[in-house]
C-alpha cells in the first residue's frame, strides 16, 4: 500500500522539530542517499507535523509519508529507522529493529532544547555526523552489524523493560482504580516476540561488516 518494491531495504526517515528554526530546513539530500545506496534501498520520508510541507516530494524510491495516519503501520513496514532526537527511537526500539541517529547538528540542538540525556553515550544504534558518515552506516552493513545490535540492546534494556503492550493498563488499574495487586504482570524482554522486518530478515550481511568501522560516538 505504501508502494514499497518486494525485495529492498524501506528506511523510516522521521526527524523532530527544532525549536532555533522558523522552517523546516534540510539536514539531509535524500536522493544523494539514494544514489549512493543503490537501487536496493528505498527511503520513506515522513516530516514533523508541526511543519506543513513535506521533506521531499514522492519521486521513485523516495517516498513522502507524512501524511500517513499512522506512524505506527509506518514502523511496522520499514527495515530501519533514521531519526535525531525525536522519541520515536524509543517506540521503534521495542521493534528489535536498527536504529541510525543523524546528529548533524547536536551541538545547536542541545543549546535550544537540550535532551533528557546524552544520545552519544546511550544511542540505540550507530551515530552518524553528516550525510556521508550516514551513507557510509549503511553501505558497510554498519546499520545492522554486531556493535550496532549490542547498543540496541542495551538501549531497550533500559527504555523498553515495561512496553510490553499491557504498560497503559497498569498505569490506569494502579493509579487511576487504586488497584493494590494483581496487576498484569511484565513479560520479560527475551519472551517477547517483535514482528520481524520484511526486506532483510532472511539476507546475510555485506562482506564489509565483518569489520564493522569504529562506532561514532
Amino acid at each position: 500500500s505504501l508502494g514499497i518494491p518486494r525485495g529492498t531495504v524501506a528506511i523510516l526517515y522521521a526527524p523532530t522539530h527544532r525549536d532555533y528554526r522558523t522552517t523546516q530546513l534540510h539536514t539531509l539530500d535524500l536522493d544523494r542517499l539514494l544514489r549512493a545506496l543503490g537501487p536496493r534501498f528505498v527511503v520513506l520520508s515522513r516530516a514533523h507535523h508541526t511543519y506543513k510541507a513535506p521533506l521531499a516530494a514522492t519521486s521513485g524510491r523516495l517516498i513522502d509519508v507524512s501524511d500517513h495516519p499512522s506512524i505506527e503501520s509506518l514502523c511496522l513496514a520499514s527495515d530501519a529507522l533514521v531519526t535525531d532526537y525525536s522519541s520515536l527511537m524509543f517506540d521503534y526500539a521495542n521493534l528489535d529493529r536498527p536504529i541510525v541517529l543523524h546528529a548533524e547538528d547536536r551541538e545547536a540542538y542541545e543549546a535550544a532544547r537540550g535532551t533528557y540525556f546524552d544520545v552519544r553515550a546511550f544511542p540505540p544504534g550507530a551515530i552518524a555526523r553528516s550525510q556521508d558518515e550516514l551513507t557510509d552506516i549503511f553501505a558497510t552493513g554498519h546499520w545492522r552489524g554486531s556493535r550496532s545490535a549490542q547498543l540496541r540492546a542495551a538501549f531497550r534494556d533500559r527504555f523498553c523493560v515495561y512496553d510490553d503492550g499491557r504498560a497503559a493498563e497498569r498505569v490506569v488499574r494502579h493509579v487511576v482504580l487504586g488497584e493494590a495487586g494483581g496487576l498484569p504482570s511484565v513479560a520479560p524482554l527475551a519472551e517477547r516476540h517483535p514482528a520481524p522486518a520484511a526486506g532483510v530478515a532472511d539476507e546475510p550481511l555485506p562482506r564489509a561488516d565483518v569489520t564493522e568501522p569504529t562506532p561514532r560516538l
